[in-house]
């Protein structure tokens, strides 16, 4: 299979692998921190990638590789700062099923069991709401965040949000604690768009930042 490598495990060999990238076990921490780095392109830009593994930030830092050939598919994903690891393998074809499984294992592994998170998704949806219509409820908000939702930045979010409609899901996928603000970001899905959403809230409860981008 040439650069595929022609490999072939079980879901469990694979784990011990990945056991072996958590403890740094096989090669030395200098080895894992150039393959775990993220390369620059030239103009600085992240390229996403180290040497031979995805990387991605955020919240929950990730080493992954997915892998396919005719008949099977799979995603290998290793959260080395959380010690943990989430391994799905697929006999199909040309599908995104693995990928997907492990996205779906890895938002329960890392589920908040916060009680205010309830309230809080709640706020944000109808935040995000009131930006559909250009709107927003001013008391919820610190003097800095109110200084940037000026009536052309909620002209903006109107015309690019409204149109969307009412969202299909709006959940919280993660929650960490940043700067002495809460992190709390949501997944905002519609039929033909995924967006993100994430709001930073002081320790009083008044909202720093509440920002809304596509998802990649």
């Amino acid at each position: 299979m040439f650069a595929a490598g022609e490999l072939a495990m079980t879901a469990s060999d694979l784990a011990q692998w990945d056991i072996g990238m958590i403890n740094q076990s096989v090669m030395t921490p200098a080895s894992y921190k150039q393959l775990e780095t993220e390369v620059l392109l030239a103009n600085g830009v992240g390229s996403h990638y180290g040497l031979g593994v995805s990387i991605a930030g955020g919240d929950h830092r990730l080493i992954s590789h997915g892998g396919e050939v005719s008949g099977f598919t799979a995603t290998n994903a290793v959260f080395p700062d959380d010690r943990a690891a989430v391994v799905v393998l697929t006999n199909l074809d040309a599908t995104s099923a693995s990928s997907d499984i492990v996205s779906r294992v890895a938002k329960l592994l890392f589920a908040t069991t916060d009680p205010a998170t309830p309230k809080a998704t709640e706020q944000a949806r109808k935040i995000f709401e009131g930006l559909q219509k250009g709107q927003i409820d001013r008391s919820l908000f610190t003097s800095n965040a109110n200084a940037y939702f000026s009536d052309l930045a909620l002209k903006d979010f109107a015309s690019s949000l409204g149109p969307l409609g009412t969202p299909q899901e709006f959940v919280q996928e993660r929650q960490s604690l940043r700067g002495g603000m809460t992190l709390r970001s949501y997944r905002v899905k519609f039929p033909n768009k995924t967006l993100r959403a994430w709001t930073f809230t002081m320790p009083d409860g008044k909202l720093e930042q509440y920002m809304v981008a596509a998802v990649e």
